[in-house]
């Protein structure tokens, strides 16, 4: 039940209903594993991350409804304008599998806004129930994550790269898609961080080490630079309204930061040669450029798109978007460019590249507003993470349309709640 104080919820039916959303949010990463355990050990897709998170985004959002109908309604619109092209390209072509795989796509999109705010509207009659939550979910999630990453340390689930003569490189653990692992390690490690930074400071050099090694165990390019850049730049935006004057924190973060860089590029140059990957990465630096390495061939996938953008689609598909099977019907087999914006505009047109970027710009511009209040609790973590994941979504993709990611970030950005009511104060 919910605390003394916070008795407008009398409906044992309600209570019992906010309670249940906030137990599925707290364990979204174990139903990633699970799925991800079928995959990798029987070769079957049970969809196990699909059916649980529909359900608890209708739950999420049934409960807006009885909260707030204005911000109901608002959210629905959303969703009918990113449905609206799916729609029209499933009575264009009658293939219903790209209409439900786009419906995945949207509640993926929107689950971060449906979760901010429904925990925005729940405090105002329940803070002290949604605090509570809101960091026991992140701190239980986090803990799924790293006993995942543990596991893939261990040898066990999926690499993260498939190497020639049957040698593997990184772990994935059970989360089978290794770059939406790494968005959410970006939010989770950054609770963490900033979580040890703030309460624990003692500890925070033993895990820096921990987050780093993380990173090194998933490997990917997005876990290792996101790793060094959390360890070293938590710190700093902790310094709030002091973040834009040189301080000794900063001298004594940046001095060690550089050498580190240093001995990583080194050891990343004999790591990728003793792999046999250095003529590889050297030929498609001749080739593409650094835009080729960064990319790793995404520059192609969204040329293609946007050649069908641009030469193989009708007008109302330029503006409204065409969905996933306007793509199948010129590549058949790739359909996304991997790069969000590029993804977002060619899938759900114009308004659905703005509603895109108007959640994340919106969460970037809110918590940074916050963060440099002396008084922010949370502000800090959120504002770089958003920063960090707004450059990912372009780079390597999976972060606007992220089932992996959308929980988490929805959760991390509802601390900014109670950033607000410190502001008040």
């Amino acid at each position: 039940m919910f605390a003394k104080g916070e008795a407008q919820y009398q409906i044992d039916g309600v209570t019992f209903m906010h309670h249940i959303a906030v137990w599925m949010m707290s364990c979204y990463l174990l139903a990633d594993v699970i799925s991800g355990f079928f995959v990798i050990q029987f070769g079957i897709d049970l969809k196990v991350s699909l059916v649980y998170k529909i359900p608890l985004f209708m739950i999420v959002f049934s409960l807006i409804m009885r909260l707030s109908l204005k911000s109901f309604f608002w959210l629905l619109l959303c969703i009918w304008i990113l449905l609206l092209p799916p729609a029209l390209q499933l009575f264009k072509k009658t293939d219903i599998s790209f209409f439900i795989s786009d419906f995945a796509y949207i509640i993926k999109i929107m689950m971060p806004l449906v979760i901010f705010i429904y925990f925005g509207l729940l405090k105002q009659s329940a803070p002290n129930f949604a605090e509570k939550w809101i960091k026991r979910a992140l701190i239980i999630n986090f803990s799924i994550l790293a006993l995942n990453l543990l596991l893939g340390a261990a040898g066990f689930g999926r690499s993260s790269y498939e190497l020639r003569d049957g040698e593997t490189a990184g772990a994935n653990g059970f989360i089978y898609a290794a770059n939406e692992l790494g968005a959410a390690f970006i939010v989770l490690f950054s609770f963490a961080l900033h979580w040890v930074w703030n309460k624990k400071r003692v500890y925070y050099f033993f895990f820096s080490l921990i987050t780093l090694a993380a990173g090194v165990t998933v490997a990917t390019k997005t876990a290792m630079l996101a790793a060094f850049l959390l360890v070293f730049l938590m710190p700093i935006v902790n310094e709030r309204e002091r973040f834009f004057k040189l301080t000794m924190l900063k001298v004594k973060m940046f001095t060690p930061a550089i050498i580190l860089l240093v001995i990583l590029i080194i050891s990343i140059i004999d790591f990728i040669t003793a792999l046999g990957l250095y003529d590889k990465i050297m030929w498609v630096f001749q080739q593409q450029g650094v835009l080729g390495i960064i990319w790793s061939g995404r520059d192609l996938y969204a040329k293609d798109l946007m050649d069908i953008y641009f030469n193989h689609s009708v007008l109302w598909q330029q503006i409204l978007g065409q969905g996933s099977g306007g793509v199948a019907e010129f590549l058949p087999r790739k359909y996304s460019a991997e790069v969000d914006a590029v993804d977002a505009l060619v899938w759900f047109g114009f308004p659905g590249l703005l509603i895109c970027l108007t959640i994340h710009s919106s969460f970037i511009t809110y918590s940074y507003r916050l963060f440099r209040n002396n008084l922010a609790l949370y502000s800090p973590c959120v504002f770089l993470s958003c920063i960090l994941l707004l450059f990912l979504s372009q780079f390597s993709g999976h972060v606007w349309m992220s089932g992996t990611l959308g929980i988490s970030l929805g959760l991390l950005t509802s601390l900014l709640w109670f950033d607000s009511s410190q502001e008040s104060k």
